[in-house]
């Protein structure tokens, strides 16, 4: 099985090409395949300038970075340089500079090639060249058909009925696979926190500790943002997900108030307020107010009797059933991820049963 994905790069690509060209990535540099650049990732990126320079397109874009990987233990880095020059042969026509280098440092084996944005023949760009026209006839539609065509070729499995579109990481696709989304994971270890923790900045603190990566910055308008560090160490340019994006509960207002009401130190404030008595010596305007402040003590009355509630007991009460909320709020918050999490699971077997 081989899942691929292909990202812009905008900036930085000494920075890129320094990084999938790591010894300690590549058993050394032996695992490392160039087309038209050199093997030095330095020289490499000022090849790749020299071609952008004459190139017609205006672009922002300077490098695109294409990630393949395999499922466990499926094949050798060695094959996997070959299998990843014939991928690149065949999406790449020998029209563009490209940097390959095969990772073994994961459990599973995964190629990175950078190649140059800019055709060697013509001088356009990528995108005008591969990436116009029909949805199933761009790039990254292109690279997952050519790659499982490869796989097939050199006896490797591949993904059978992909979801359309531009593709998953081999992390995403295992999490999936096992019936939980990275999101739904997120979620779950986010909870988890939120139940052991004293304060808000004790939830900031013990996010750390538990591999959650967290941004806040209360001055913002999108104050709150996690990733896991898993995430982050299988996809080194994978993206902060936005509490509003994991729901009503992850909001930053909701996790304080999740956090308060757990230890049962939210206070209780009414939303119908008791006038107050002005000072006049209007009568009539002050045997208004006093009718109107009795009506709702006589409604707060009947409420409490219904309840079997004293008046002596009422903030005591009233504190009792807001923090039941709360911990209702959070067993709601846990069943909604149970249930993403079966339906990720249902999907799987849905598809295992086809198959």
């Amino acid at each position: 099985m081989a899942a691929t994905k292909i990202i812009e790069i905008k900036q930085t690509v000494g920075h890129a090409l320094r990084y999938i060209a790591d010894p300690e990535k590549t058993e050394n540099s032996r695992n490392i395949l160039t087309c038209m650049c050199s093997h030095d990732p330095n020289k490499a990126a000022e090849d790749f300038a020299d071609i952008t320079a004459t190139g017609t397109g205006q672009s922002s874009v300077l490098a695109q970075h294409m990630i393949i990987s395999f499922a466990l233990g499926e094949i050798t880095p060695e094959k996997a340089l070959i299998v990843g020059g014939k991928i690149c042969e065949k999406l790449l026509s020998n029209e563009y500079q490209y940097y390959l280098a095969v990772h073994d440092d994961k459990s599973h084996v995964h190629i990175h090639v950078i190649f140059n944005n800019t055709n060697l023949i013509n001088g356009k760009t990528f995108q005008t060249l591969c990436n116009q026209g029909k949805v199933s006839e761009r790039a990254w539609n292109k690279l997952r058909n050519i790659t499982d065509e490869v796989c097939r070729e050199h006896g490797l499995s591949v993904i059978e009925n992909p979801e359309q579109h531009k593709g998953k990481s081999h992390w995403e696709w295992q999490m999936n696979r096992e019936g939980l989304s990275w999101k739904a994971k997120l979620k779950f270890a986010i909870d988890k926190v939120v139940e052991q923790s004293e304060s808000w900045e004790d939830f900031l603190r013990r996010c750390a500790e538990n591999r959650i990566l967290v941004q806040y910055n209360p001055e913002h308008k999108i104050d709150l943002k996690f990733m896991l560090a898993e995430q982050r160490e299988h996809n080194p340019r994978a993206k902060f997900t936005r509490a509003k994006t994991l729901g009503y509960f992850h909001e930053t207002a909701q996790m304080k108030s999740r956090i308060k009401m757990r230890k049962g130190t939210i206070t209780y404030t009414p939303k119908t307020q008791i006038r107050q008595t002005p000072q006049t010596e209007n009568k009539f305007i002050q045997d208004a107010i006093d009718r109107g402040n009795m009506k709702i003590a006589s409604i707060a009355k009947n409420i409490l009797t219904q309840y079997g509630v004293s008046s002596e007991n009422m903030r005591s009460a009233a504190m009792q059933a807001y923090a039941q909320r709360g911990k209702l709020s959070a067993e709601l918050n846990r069943l909604q991820t149970e249930i993403e999490d079966s339906k990720a699971v249902l999907k799987v077997l849905k598809r295992y049963h086809k198959v």
